[in-house]
This record gives C-alpha cells, structure tokens and sequence, in this order.
C-alpha cells in the first residue's frame, strides 16, 4: 500500500490526465485520492464553523492540497499528517509561504504520538479506513481534542467486490451500526450524522464517465495504474450501492464541555 501511494503522488505531481479528473469530478483539483468533492468538503466546514480561531489536525492529509483549501477558506491553522514522505514533501514545498497557518508532518494512523488536548478540530477524510483499530485511532484522537473539541469524519462503508453478497453485514450499513459507530460508541461519544450516500453514487457515475474519456490520456502518460485504481473505486462503489450494500456518512462528534 505504501508503494502504492508513493507512486501515486509521484506521478500526479506531472500528471495533467489526473489534474482534469480531479477539477471536472470533484470540481476542483486539489489531487483528490478520496471520495469527497467541493460540495462535501464544504458541509465539513459548515458543520464545523471551522475558523481562524481553531487548530486543526488533517488526518491523512496526502499531499495537503485539500488541507491548504480548507486553511485558504476558514483561515483556520491546520496541521495535516500522513505516513507517506513523499506526500509531506510535496506539501511542505507548496505551503512554505503559509507556514503560519499550515503544518505538515509524517505520521502513522496506528502509531499516533499526538500531544494530549492539543486541537480544537480532528479531521479525517476517507482516511480513518487505514486504522488497524478504530476504537484505539477514536481514543486517540478523542484525548488530542480541546474541552468541546469537535471531530468531522467522512467515511464509507460497504461491501467489497471479493466479499460474497451474502455474506456482507448488511445491518451495519445503518449510521449508529458502522464499524466507526461502534468504535465512537465504545469511546463514550455521542455523533450526528448526515447520509451522503446518494451523493456518492452520482460521483461514481461521473467518475465512471470522466475516466472513460481520460483514458487516451493517462495511457500516453504511462500513468495508467492511476487510471485502473479510480475506475475500480468507481465500478465497485455503484455495484454496491445499486445491491443496497454500501453507505456514506458525514460523523460529527462534540466532546462535551467539562463538569
């Protein structure tokens, strides 16, 4: 997987096939791994009041372009992390002129080394699936927020292409019954939810469109395993949402205010 991702921001860094899939799916190129667009990243500060009073952490933030976009829209100080170097180096080259507002640094989602009450705001966009234990990353996090501090994680769940139908859990589709929720439940944290999943489907579909017509492209770039990795994304997302058998979620968490 790391291999993977070291190769991925590589080859965005020149790929113009990649740069125009970004900006006509998810509106703008902010070299999107993930599955949120402008409409969802704009919910995310909605429901945060994300603003120049609030230290944030970005968790798995690849090469912090959305990090920089959500800092160029709130004002908020943000400090993005993710394990991968070559992601941070980018980000740090590209930021070095808001370096008073941005930070970047390597770190791993299962080995966190977080300072205790250290961020008024935890983010994490499709990035919490790298944990090898949610309840563990969620304790984490929790203890790393300010009294009142706010957690906005943007997460989907749903059934594999390997996995038989049959077998899937369908039950845990529902928002309180997530693996994640089950992971906030057992730190003692109570969330809202909003239920994204029509969204998601739409910009499968026009992943599935747009990749499509970019194929010529990527092809002449050689950056075709870029091009096989989203079109699966997109083919295995629709499938299980047309079985009923994948869901998306916006979780927000308040922690509540102490005594």
């Amino acid at each position: 997987m790391k291999d993977f991702y070291t190769a991925f921001f590589s080859s965005t860094e020149s790929s113009q096939a990649h740069r125009a899939f970004c900006e006509r799916v998810f509106g703008k190129d902010l070299c999107q791994h993930g599955f949120a667009d402008l409409e969802q990243l704009h919910l995310l500060m909605e429901v945060t009041q994300l603003s120049p009073n609030h230290r944030a952490l970005d968790l798995g933030c690849g090469n912090g372009r959305i990090t920089e976009y959500l800092c160029d829209c709130t004002g908020a100080h943000i400090t993005g992390l993710d394990f991968i170097p070559e992601a941070i180096s980018q980000a740090q080259h590209y930021t070095v002129s808001k370096s008073e507002r941005l930070l970047f640094t390597v770190g791993d989602i299962n080995q966190l080394k977080l300072t205790d009450c250290s961020f008024d705001v935890i983010l994490s966009i499709d990035s919490i699936y790298f944990s090898q234990n949610y309840t563990d990353t969620i304790r984490n996090l929790a203890a790393a927020l300010r009294p009142n501090g706010q957690m906005a994680i943007l997460y989907s769940y749903g059934r594999e292409p390997w996995i038989p139908k049959e077998a899937f859990p369908k039950e845990k589709l529902l928002a309180d019954k997530t693996p994640l929720a089950e992971a906030l439940q057992a730190n003692g944290l109570v969330f809202q939810t909003w239920d994204l999943t029509r969204q998601d489907y739409e910009l499968a579909q026009r992943r599935k469109e747009v990749l499509t017509e970019l194929k010529p492209q990527f092809d002449a770039e050689g950056t075709m395993f870029i091009y096989d990795n989203r079109l699966g994304d997109a083919q295995g997302i629709s499938q299980a949402i047309e079985d009923g058998l994948h869901a998306r979620y916006l979780y927000y968490i308040q922690l509540a205010e102490p005594g």
